[in-house]
């Protein structure tokens, strides 16, 4: 989970964990086939990395979900500059990542 301030929302691994659920994907190496990457990216996910915009996008369509939602919910988890991290969050929140 993200928070900032008043901010709270969902993290880039929830949005993976429910594709894991949605599409029965039974293994992080499942996982990493349905998303075209290396088993071992699915470690870095697991410890807060996030994808590029590209996977974003693909887990947004098997997710039936506004792709600007999960974009702007990585955009957001690796930004570092504050100001720019509420836009991202406000963005995600306004496209549904809702705890």
């Amino acid at each position: 989970m993200i928070t900032t301030k008043s901010w709270t929302m969902r993290t880039f691994k929830s949005y993976v964990d429910e594709l894991k659920e949605k599409m029965n994907l039974n293994s992080d190496y499942a996982v990493a086939q349905f998303l075209d990457i290396k088993r071992q990216y699915m470690t870095k996910i697991n410890n807060g990395e996030v994808l590029g915009k590209e996977k974003c996008y693909r887990i947004a369509q098997a997710l039936k979900r506004d792709p600007l939602e999960i974009i702007a919910t990585a955009l957001a988890q690796k930004e570092t500059n504050r100001d720019l991290k509420a836009v991202w969050i406000k963005l995600a929140k306004e496209k549904g990542n809702n705890e």
